[in-house]
């Protein structure tokens, strides 16, 4: 796409959060102009070159050379739109198997993919009866849409009736085997036409569906090589991320997200080329940068909290999103970190959690 005859390329992204925001900002070396479908006060439309209203999607769409987008849950029509202009990279189906959850286990399970033993139920109450008879009451009852974050998601251990509200409920429900993991896991991979690159793996820690913090280098080669064959079955472009469990040395997929990924911010600061710029490399057709660990990373996410004590900027590097509202359970920044060794980042790690939650998680 680029070429010394070209002006500067236009790249639109759909969606005004914080990973857009990385991505324009690593962007920034390249001879690009970024525009921003979402609200002018969003990260992304804090630092985009313009910005459009959801009104505005076809016009945005016109301009642009290539349109991405920074989370799956974006603009239908835009999404749409920009797919039938041949512009939409990652191609719209990769998210069309995220709007609906249970689209996302039958293409893993269809093809191939470790997934935990899972059924697909109509309504709530068949949800709760599944569990009963397939999984003993004890299970993870996920609601097929609007899933992020650990919403519309239920642990359930034996006490079904304390759930009983679900029965009201008639969309679809993933329903799932409680997977007694040893750890999770996540990979970053990007792909472009033939060409496939790989990030180093990480150890992730997950309370109420949200990440908290991450760090590596974890090694299994199985992890990339199935990133290999996903993007491929895909015909993938862009950056994605895919989270595992790992239990009895077996590995599942929990999901994957296609996009760039909060288990990838530690490459901004852990690796030669971050996963936002990689993601700009696939989508222009540049080559494919540098994704080796330069030293053991991680990441601490900032949820909730308006601002972090001065000493926790000694131990690592703030990247903050610009939100103008605090909420619970919303990102609004992370701090990357980096060590000598694994022990070394995890010790970053415990001292920022202590200095960020001195009362502990709320969530």
């Amino acid at each position: 796409m680029f070429s010394q005859q070209n002006s500067k390329i236009k790249i639109g992204i759909l969606g005004g959060g914080q990973l857009g925001r990385m991505m324009i900002i690593e962007g920034r070396n390249f001879p690009i102009l970024f525009y921003v479908l979402g609200n002018k006060d969003e990260p992304a439309c804090q630092v985009a070159d313009f910005c459009f209203s959801e009104e505005e999607y076809k016009k945005m769409i016109d301009e642009v050379d290539v349109v991405t987008f920074e989370f799956e849950h974006v603009n239908d029509m835009a999404l749409q739109y920009a797919e039938d202009r041949e512009k939409l990279l990652p191609r719209i189906n990769s998210v069309e198997l995220k709007r609906e959850r249970w689209k996302e286990k039958k293409y893993l399970k269809d093809h191939g993919f470790p997934v935990p033993r899972f059924e697909i139920a109509e309504g709530g109450e068949e949800a709760l009866k599944i569990l009963k008879e397939s999984f003993n009451n004890i299970g993870v009852i996920k609601q097929s849409t609007n899933g992020y974050d650990g919403k519309g998601q239920y642990f359930i251990k034996g006490n079904p009736q304390d759930y009983s509200f679900l029965k009201e409920n008639n969309c679809k429900f993933v329903v799932e085997e409680y997977v007694n993991f040893d750890f999770e896991t996540s990979i970053i991979a990007v792909r472009k036409r033939r060409d496939f690159v790989a990030y180093t793996p990480t150890f992730n820690y997950n309370e109420n569906g949200i990440l908290i913090y991450n760090y590596g280098p974890y090694y299994d080669d199985r992890l990339e090589d199935i990133a290999k064959k996903l993007t491929e079955s895909l015909n993938y472009v862009g950056t994605i991320g895919i989270e595992f469990f790992i239990r009895n040395n077996e590995i599942l997929i929990n999901e994957f997200a296609p996009r760039v990924h909060n288990t990838g911010h530690y490459t901004l600061d852990g690796t030669f080329t971050s996963q936002f710029e990689q993601h700009i490399r696939a989508i222009t057709d540049l080559p494919l940068g540098d994704t080796s660990l330069l030293t053991p990373s991680g990441m601490v996410n900032v949820i909730g909290k308006s601002n972090v004590p001065l000493e926790a900027l000694r131990l690592g590097k703030l990247y903050w999103y610009g939100k103008n509202e605090v909420r619970k359970r919303r990102k609004m920044g992370h701090i990357n970190v980096r060590g000598e060794d694994l022990g070394d980042v995890r010790e970053k790690i415990d001292n920022l959690l202590k200095l960020i939650y001195p009362q502990g998680l709320d969530l």
